[in-house]
């Protein structure tokens, strides 16, 4: 069975939005009150609306009450597998830390011999020996009891999850009862009142209800959000804390609580005075006011990090290994500053669109359909038109696998990217837009090769709707691996990149082998290592590049990845079900 994505979840709550409102315009529209010499009919009209809400509740509860119970199991699922991606994700980071010469308090140095002796084995392997050496009987018999404790905290928040998206499904069922009674009984005060016909006294009896959706949600602060809202909140609030103590789980078995709020272009206002500082995590990796010189995570927690919707992460700081960069410049402060008041405008101006679509969508006027219609175009270019890609973009080569044409085909026929004078780079996707932004005036746009990045930013759409690459434990497992291997040959390798060489202009394969080894063997074109250094971001761009290479690259870059990353190919094919 495929397990929905947080993604597909809040799609299928919107979905059961839109059908009941839409059944219930319907009914309107259908079952039209009887106009006399004297006027229109309201009593009849009434009686026989009533008796269409009645059947419109039992077919509702019966309908969605299935759906409901499906999507609440999915929720569950889909929380655990952030936890273990969690899990997995630290555990490669921690043994990427050992291979890079960082050792953990008390180890002993003999410990990290045992790397010598056990060439040709699998990072599980090793990682399974380290971990069983370090730990012995008393130790590993008391992280069992840890992982009682995370497991008992773990089933806590997807009951505590799964209980409050009840609530909220039984809300909107109601809610839409309540909306459609309302109607009923004001579309002849509005009529009444001068409203003319019975087509624009039905638009003002709904005009509410169609202006807001189904906000069935009250937040304790008194904002009202519609379930597919609250659900797109709820659940990436979930599944982030599973993750975060997924990736706690792992540190407290090394003994290591110490971590770093990863620095990113444009943090959100409350997250920003922790970016780029250490922290000791108190909240999910066991950590103590006394593990060092660091303020605690729960502090930063109290302040606003990791606030619902939150887009900042932390990794693990090893002292020694890894490098902390608290400080911002001026010029950059002012940009994040304009790039957020730009971000709020614009998902004002979202907000605006979609309410104008759905009077568009539902009202019964011509006239009045007609003016929304406007309206909601004209939000939609304050809020930035989208627009599709040419078919140039489609080309590809005659070995390129059947299923990534089919992909590429279906992700590339609709509206998905946007310009943005203000984005932070020349072309990136943009997961909680679905959308390739583009920054025409970004100094790096006309050095891009453009079908060559947008077949790489599609391949992050494309991986991000319908795959998950970083959650693939073989995918990782084949990157790991790999890296092992080509480290003992990384001169050979770096040569490839020299002046004369022949990978000296491949900034595809450069950018693979950066991802695979943290930069170690790199040419012209790379991410930066604090970049793919939060767990997961390696898998994604070496999964949007091998994608690229195999669509549109050139013989020299496909036979490179076939021959010499065999294991990462077989890995990726598997992943698009080739």
């Amino acid at each position: 069975m495929i397990t929905l994505s947080e993604y597909d979840i809040t799609a299928s709550f919107q979905a059961i939005e839109d059908e009941l409102i839409r059944s219930m315009m319907r009914n309107m529209d259908r079952h039209r009150a009887e106009e006399t010499k004297e006027g229109i009919e309201w009593s009849m009209w009434q009686a026989e609306q009533l008796k269409a809400l009645e059947k419109y509740k039992r077919e509702n509860r019966k309908k969605y009450q299935k759906q409901f119970k499906k999507i609440n199991g999915e929720i569950g699922v889909l929380i655990r597998e952030a936890r273990q991606r969690g899990n997995m994700q630290q555990e490669i980071q921690i043994f990427k830390a050992i291979q890079r010469g960082y050792r953990f308090p008390h180890m002993p140095k003999g410990l990290f011999d045992l790397l010598e002796e056990m060439d040709g084995k699998t990072f599980r392997q090793k990682a399974s020996v380290l971990l069983k050496r370090f730990k012995g009987k008393e130790a590993a018999q008391g992280t069992t009891e840890f992982f009682r404790l995370n497991d008992r905290k773990l089933e806590a928040l997807i009951k505590a999850t799964t209980n409050d998206m009840q609530r909220a499904e039984t809300a909107i069922l109601r809610m839409a009862d309540d909306e459609y009674r309302k109607a009923i009984f004001n579309a002849q005060v509005y009529a009444n009142s001068g409203a003319g016909t019975y087509e624009k006294a039905v638009d003002m009896a709904t005009k509410d209800m169609l202006s807001r959706g189904l906000n069935c949600v009250q937040y304790a602060n008194g904002a009202r959000h519609t379930l597919a809202d609250y659900a797109d909140m709820a659940i990436r609030t979930a599944n982030k804390r599973a993750y975060l103590q997924g990736e706690g789980e792992k540190r407290q078995e090394w003994g290591i609580a110490t971590v770093i709020v990863n620095k990113r272009g444009n943090p959100c206002p409350k997250c920003l005075p922790f970016c780029g500082k250490v922290l000791i995590d108190d909240v999910w990796s066991g950590g103590k006011k006394g593990d060092g010189p660091y303020p605690l995570m729960s502090r930063a927690v109290a302040a606003g990090l990791y606030h619902p919707r939150c887009k900042d992460s932390h990794t693990t700081y090893f002292p020694g290994i890894s490098t902390a960069d608290d400080t911002w410049t001026a010029d950059e402060l002012e940009a994040i500053g304009q790039s957020n008041a730009a971000e709020s405008r614009r998902q004002y101006a979202t907000r605006q669109a979609e309410r104008y679509e759905r009077l568009a969508a539902y009202s019964l006027s011509p006239e009045n359909t007609k003016q929304y219609r406007q309206k909601a175009e004209e939000w939609e270019k304050k809020a930035g038109k989208r627009y599709t890609v040419s078919d140039e973009i489609k080309a590809h080569r005659e070995d390129t696998p059947a299923k990534m044409v089919d992909l590429v085909e279906r992700y590339a026929g609709d509206e998905f990217v946007e310009l943005n004078e203000m984005a932070q780079h020349a072309f990136a996707y943009d997961p909680d837009l679905d959308a390739v932004v583009i920054n025409p005036k970004h100094p790096q746009y006309a050095l891009q090769d453009y079908r060559e990045v947008m077949i790489h930013e599609m391949a992050h759409r494309i991986d991000q709707n319908e795959f998950g690459s970083p959650m693939n434990l073989e995918f990782s497992k084949a990157i790991m691996e790999t890296e092992e291997r080509m480290m003992k040959k990384s001169d050979q390798y770096r040569k490839m990149f020299e002046p004369g060489g022949e990978l000296e202009y491949n900034s595809l394969i450069s950018d693979i082998l950066g991802c695979i080894t943290d930069n170690t063997i790199v040419g012209g074109s790379s991410h930066e290592s604090q970049y793919i250094g939060v767990p997961g971001f390696s898998e994604l761009e070496i999964f949007a590049d091998i994608f690229s290479a195999l669509y549109q690259g050139d013989d020299s870059t496909v036979r490179f990845i076939k021959d010499e990353l065999p294991d990462i190919y077989q890995a990726f094919l598997k992943i698009i079900g080739e």
